[in-house]
């Protein structure tokens, strides 16, 4: 497959483990799929769901803080 016919790559979640290029721990960023692999690969994303979605609960406003 030339280049050209290379599908553009998805966007995915991962949350940020460590302090890095990608964010602070526990950022959620959208990366494509080559560089979730990549962050994943070197300890630095977990573009898991269950990961993603606890990064972004860590964000969400608690009910005693409003």
């Amino acid at each position: 497959m030339s280049k050209k016919d290379t599908p553009p790559s998805a966007d995915a979640k991962a949350r940020v483990l460590v302090a890095c290029a990608w964010g602070q721990p526990n950022d959620v960023v959208t990366v494509s799929a080559e560089e979730a692999a990549a962050g994943k690969e070197a300890g630095e994303l977990d573009p898991d769901p269950a990961a993603v979605a606890y990064a972004e609960s860590l964000a969400a406003p608690k009910e005693a803080d409003q």
